[in-house]
């Protein structure tokens, strides 16, 4: 399938509503099912009775606003998947990410177009459409979301007619109050807020059930966090406040279903991290214990495999290793380097060996390809002794551990969506410094270029 649109060109609305198809049909019934049903429960929970949109609502989100825990949105997914597309069509949907969501005037209506300003900033926007007839008049407020199409914008999914500015200016006001709960700022907070009411309830940032107890124990601690725990600063529980600043009853969603890995786990670890918030760890205490062991065969036989699992399944996080390699540094690097036979192993590449198999990519197949590109993110000099890597990797302050993990975050940010990103797959095989730095230089290139083209589009739709 090919929809390339150009400057002036007709567009060709058919062509674009398969497109859209078929990015529903990937995210409904592909891959993305298990999670999109998920959210559309809780939306349905959250949702105002009687709302007859939900569905139609809920579907826009999912496909334009929801991120999994890496970053990666539904058209992420679907391009990763769908590797036979030609750049074209990859093109309009990378300028699909960029979609603005809002309320609107109608400036006016002409035939097959649409001049609209947002309310939030008062920027002009033309909006093409294929109908002869205006479905909307001058002066109504629409809520809408606009799509980039070429050097054009189309509306996406369903438009909401707001009865009269008010109400607009109202919608706009819980959208910002929403944002703010939303923000960076807010999400820090609120971990920091659940770290701390964990240990409040619980006495302890690491506690550790049968996993038939799990979904009871985390009930529990969600009643706690959300109805009976008491700001210090204004004596509300957060389902208070959630009713005060937003004027809607706080409905505490159904845990979901557990994971495998921890499903099927003897014994669950709930941890309280600064950096990740809450969360579950499958067979924590076992996993531990290899690392208290002289010999972990002796210990437990089957270690190799329960390790093997902690370094590859992508779902359990990087902070049990921290955990580990802050108590035990020696025998972290001594257990990794049995594993990934690399007598030469040290903590400074940890972030690496685990980003290597979590989130692998297509042509770095060679783990030292990644200890290349993990040095030049995070800045390692080639001239340290072991000696100094082993002290500097066993540091165990926040802020040492708060690097780490930002670079590690931002070196798996870098190395994954090559439509979106510059592709580092070449650098990282190869090995002179000034190469890479070759490369890096190529990405900012590629970046002002989709910079450009951005501006240039938002140029054309502003009259």
């Amino acid at each position: 399938m090919s929809a390339s649109v150009s400057s002036g060109a007709t567009i060709d609305f058919q062509r674009v509503e398969q497109f859209k198809k078929d990015l529903v049909a990937f995210a409904t019934a592909g891959p993305l099912r298990q999670e999109y049903e998920l959210q559309r429960a809780l939306f349905v929970q959250a949702a105002q009775p009687g709302d007859e949109h939900e569905a139609e609502s809920v579907l826009d989100w999912f496909l334009f606003d929801w991120f999994d825990d890496q970053g990666h949105g539904v058209i992420d997914h679907f391009l990763d998947a769908k590797t036979e597309l030609e750049e074209a069509d990859r093109e309009i949907l990378l300028d699909w990410l960029d979609s603005i969501n809002s309320v609107f005037e109608v400036r006016s209506a002409g035939k097959r177009s649409f001049k609209l300003a947002e309310l939030d900033s008062g920027e002009e926007y033309t909006v093409k459409t294929h109908s002869d007839r205006a479905p909307f008049k001058r002066g109504q407020f629409l809520i809408a979301r606009l799509l980039p199409l070429g050097d054009d914008l189309i509306f996406s999914g369903l438009q909401f007619v707001m009865p009269d500015r008010n109400s607009a200016l109202a919608w706009l006001e819980m959208r910002r109050a929403f944002d703010a709960f939303d923000s960076p700022e807010a999400i820090e907070k609120a971990r920091i807020e659940q770290c701390t009411a964990f240990c409040d309830l619980f006495g302890c940032d690491e506690l550790t059930v049968a996993s038939n107890k799990l979904n009871s124990t985390l009930a529990r601690f969600q009643r706690y966090l959300l109805t009976e725990r008491r700001d210090p600063e204004t004596g509300l529980t957060a389902a208070e406040r959630f009713r005060k600043e937003l004027g809607q009853e706080l409905i505490v969603p159904e845990l979901p279903p557990l994971p495998p890995p921890v499903a099927g786990a003897g014994e669950v670890t709930i941890l309280c991290d600064d950096f990740d918030g809450i969360v579950l760890l499958p067979d924590f205490d076992r996993f531990k214990r290899i690392f208290r062991a002289d010999e972990p065969s002796r210990a437990m036989p089957d270690w190799k495999d329960l390790v093997w699992t902690y370094i590859k399944n992508p779902d359990i996080p990087i902070v049990a290793f921290e955990r580990v390699a802050e108590q035990y540094p020696r025998r972290v690097e001594k257990v990794i380097r049995t594993l990934i036979g690399d007598k030469d192993f040290s903590l400074e590449h940890l972030y690496a060996v685990l980003l290597h198999y979590k989130q692998p990519v297509d042509g770095l197949e060679d783990l030292k390809d990644d200890q290349i590109l993990w040095d030049l993110f995070d800045g390692n000099g080639s001239v340290k002794s072991t000696a100094g890597k082993r002290k500097a990797a066993a540091d165990s302050t926040s802020q040492k551990r708060t690097r780490g993990r930002a670079a590690a975050k931002d070196s798996a940010a870098k190395k994954t969506k090559p439509g979106r990103r510059a592709n580092l797959k070449t650098a990282a095989k190869q090995t002179s410094a000034a190469k890479l730095e070759s490369a890096e230089l190529s990405r900012a290139t590629k970046r002002a270029s989709k910079s450009t083209k951005s501006s240039s589009r938002k140029k054309s739709s502003k009259r």
